[in-house]
């Protein structure tokens, strides 16, 4: 999938969060950030995504030592960060937000037909069993679904501000 596939779905699951928690408008905000750059975590080790143009040096190493969709997409590296991020004096909603949005990222992954190393350091790859070409017709159409609905709860949330 895409960067905008992957980053409308992470704005998309983090807007379900905010509302679910039902925080102000602050903790809201830094949830919906921290799902949509977390939905980009796993292409760090892709130096021509979006992530990781922005840190080259890292992504360029991180391919070079695991290639691309193998360790970065894999329930080991979810459960490292999630390790990791419990040893910081986090709020829950902003943990989940990062794991979740992390893990929206594998799974629509997993709708293509390379798939992902969920299982890394297995060499098997998982995919789903209907899958879309990355940049394809169906990979604009979920961008634009997840978009969409987005701004859908995002006006139902405002609107029940002024009720």
């Amino acid at each position: 999938m895409t960067g905008k596939t992957h980053l409308s779905c992470g704005i998309f699951i983090g807007s379900s969060l905010s509302i679910y928690y039902g925080e102000d408008i602050f903790t809201s905000f830094t949830i919906v950030s921290l799902c949509g750059v977390a939905s980009l975590v796993p292409d760090i080790c892709h130096f021509k995504s979006n992530l990781g143009k922005k840190i080259f040096p890292i992504s360029f190493i991180i391919r070079l030592i695991f290639g691309h969709r193998t360790f970065t997409h894999s329930l080991l590296f979810l459960f490292l960060i999630f390790w990791g991020l419990r040893t910081i004096p986090a709020p829950e909603p902003y943990l989940v937000s990062i794991i979740l949005g992390m893990l929206s990222h594998i799974i629509l992954d997993m709708l293509t037909p390379r798939g992902v190393k969920l299982f890394y350091p297995l060499n098997v790859s998982v995919k789903l069993p209907i899958v879309f070409r990355t940049g394809g017709v169906m990979d604009l159409s979920l961008s634009s679904a997840f978009t969409i609905i987005t701004v859908i709860l995002w006006w139902k949330d405002i609107y029940r501000l002024f009720i």
